[in-house]
């Protein structure tokens, strides 16, 4: 063993956690080396503050006992959401702080936009581009400060995206509801379930199919595509005629316009992009494209 080695296992000695060979061997080379005395000497002191603290922690009686009966205390109904709820907590500190008043800016301006020029659908345009933004950023090292110590939670990372999916969705629905109804001061009051359902199914399609793209092509790829599919069923029909000259490309485009206003449609396709999302983030191909080893997900 050289000096170097000795440094690093004096901790240890001070401890009384060496095995008999290297007690002796560090006991040999005590005498002769300054620099080993001097080090073991710090050790020391700290081994016996830790050893003067822990005994003046009282340990509280029957504590053993109350743990293991904790323990075995069979879970009732509560314990799932109770956990549930823990999740949801936990998990709404670590998604970017400056996306909540980001989104709920950008839902303003639509407002504001929809008011000043008139159009109250406009609501339809803004509403789906602002959740799907918000979906996009909910996974991955550019998104969460808090990557690393997520991947190293014993929690699935598919529950994780759950958790996350399910606070940011209902600050969208909550937003979006709020504009509708501001926009209700505008327009009269038995419009109020046409507005809603005029952004609804499209923004729950949108959403999934962002957050999907998220996790495979990362975040900035999934809302160049998914604003450029939302933006292309606006496209009037006139200007599809005269860009393609193929009478089938003209059929395909009119159909993909159609796909937008069929809301039942449009739940199953976002029910299953958001299954598909789900089951992405727990796959191990995911985790190793996002650089999560296999065991990151245990290491402590």
């Amino acid at each position: 063993m050289n000096h170097e080695d000795f440094e690093t296992i004096l901790p240890l000695y001070a401890a009384g956690q060496l095995a008999e060979a290297e007690r002796d061997a560090v006991e040999a080379h005590l005498p002769v080396c300054s620099v080993c005395q001097a080090d073991l000497a710090l050790w020391q002191a700290v081994s016996g503050e830790i050893r003067t603290a822990n005994r003046s922690v009282a340990v509280p009686p029957a504590l053993g006992e109350r743990v293991l009966q904790q323990i075995r205390r069979p879970s009732g109904l509560a314990h799932p959401f109770n956990r549930a709820w823990q999740l949801l907590r936990a998990q709404t500190l670590l998604v970017h702080r400056e996306m909540w008043p980001a989104v709920a800016a950008l839902m303003a301006l639509g407002v504001i936009v929809a008011v000043i020029s008139g159009h109250l659908e406009f609501v339809y345009f803004v509403a789906p581009m602002v959740a799907a933004a918000s979906l996009a950023m909910l996974s991955g090292q550019e998104n969460d400060p808090a990557f690393e110590l997520t991947a190293a939670t014993p929690t699935s990372p598919w529950k994780i995206l759950l958790a996350r999916l399910s606070i940011v969705s209902a600050y969208n629905l909550l937003l979006a509801l709020a504009a509708t109804l501001v926009l209700l001061g505008f327009a009269p009051p038995h419009l109020l379930g046409t507005l809603v359902l005029g952004w609804l199914a499209p923004m729950a399609f949108l959403s999934a199919l962002a957050l999907l793209l998220s996790l495979w092509l990362g975040t900035t790829n999934a809302i160049g595509l998914t604003y450029t599919l939302w933006v292309a069923h606006y496209v009037p029909y006139q200007l599809i005629e005269q860009w393609t000259a193929s009478s089938a490309w003209t059929g395909v485009i009119t159909a993909y316009q159609q796909l937008w206003q069929k809301p039942p449609l449009l739940w199953a396709l976002a029910i299953l992009l958001l299954g598909t999302a789900l089951w992405s983030a727990g796959h191990p191909a995911f985790r190793l494209n996002q650089g999560v080893s296999e065991g990151d997900q245990y290491r402590a």
